[in-house]
């Protein structure tokens, strides 16, 4: 049950996220852009608060683990912070991301690529009404890898297992950036005339392909070397650094439970023993 109610929370973040994203391409650019992004920003934050407490609360985190995430977060952002803009749409922030994701679940991964993002705009004077949809789609590239991961947990990687990390760094380095564009969209190209800008009362799939042939005319080799970059990361440094991240899921979060077969008559309850539980 308490597993259900984390992947319910995760649920309905992401749901709420993606009415968030989806808004002003089907309803429109909203008149108080900047109030309406602090409060989103401050809703993703919260929503990373909540995802925490909820893994504490059902063993899916320790507060070791926390410390680890706080770390990584740091390491993430000063990653950012010396290569802003990577080659291309590549940037080496989104490794740490898919590992920590992969390797300790899905809340852990949420968390990590929200508060990576916050911590390094911050360190890069990277503050503005864009910043709480690439939380948002930072978290979902940490969850994502945290639900592939789901098969391997709690083991070394393995080459099937890097395989299936790979290949969602590649397919989350498009997806990271469909999603920001769809969100952008309306504010850059809202109300042109041409044949990829947004306008008002469009039907759903003119306004599809219109988004389209804005996608591929501006962003989508950008994004490639995102994609490519994720791949290549992931297959050169992802065996140590998921490896290491399992090490730690196993040290740091463990749960008593009782121990089958095992009853103290003198004390009339059962024993307990202490085994360690994947995050």
């Amino acid at each position: 049950m308490k597993r259900t109610l984390n992947g319910g929370a995760l649920l309905a973040v992401s749901l709420m996220g993606l009415a968030a994203f989806l808004l002003p391409t089907l309803k429109g650019v909203p008149s108080t852009r900047a109030e309406y992004s602090l409060l989103l920003a401050a809703a993703v934050v919260a929503a990373a608060a909540v995802l925490l407490a909820l893994a504490l609360w059902t063993h899916r985190l320790s507060t070791r683990l926390l410390a680890v995430l706080a770390a990584l977060a740091a390491i993430d952002a000063a990653l950012r912070l010396a290569v802003v803009t990577g080659i291309g749409g590549f940037s080496p922030v989104f490794f740490l991301i898919l590992a920590g994701g992969f390797a300790l679940g899905p809340s852990f991964g949420f968390a990590l690529g929200a508060l990576t993002l916050l911590l390094s705009a911050g360190l890069t004077a990277g503050v503005g009404p864009w910043l709480p949809y690439q939380m948002l789609a930072a978290g979902w590239v940490g969850m994502g890898a945290g639900l592939a991961g789901r098969p391997f947990s709690g083991r070394a990687p393995t080459p099937l297992a890097l395989g299936v990390l790979a290949a969602f760094g590649f397919a989350a380095g498009f997806a990271y950036g469909v999603l920001l564009d769809i969100w952008e969209w309306p504010f850059l190209l809202g109300g042109g005339g041409s044949s990829f800008s947004w306008a008002p009362g469009l039907p759903f799939p003119v306004l599809l392909q219109r988004f389209a042939t804005f996608y591929v005319a501006t962003s989508a080799v950008y994004d490639a070397f995102r994609a490519a970059g994720n791949v290549a990361l992931v297959l050169l440094l992802g065996g140590p650094a998921v490896a290491a991240l399992v090490r730690f899921g196993r040290r740091f979060l463990v749960v008593w439970e009782p121990a089958a077969g095992k009853i103290a008559d003198d004390a009339g309850g059962a024993g307990a023993a202490q085994s360690p539980i994947p995050a």
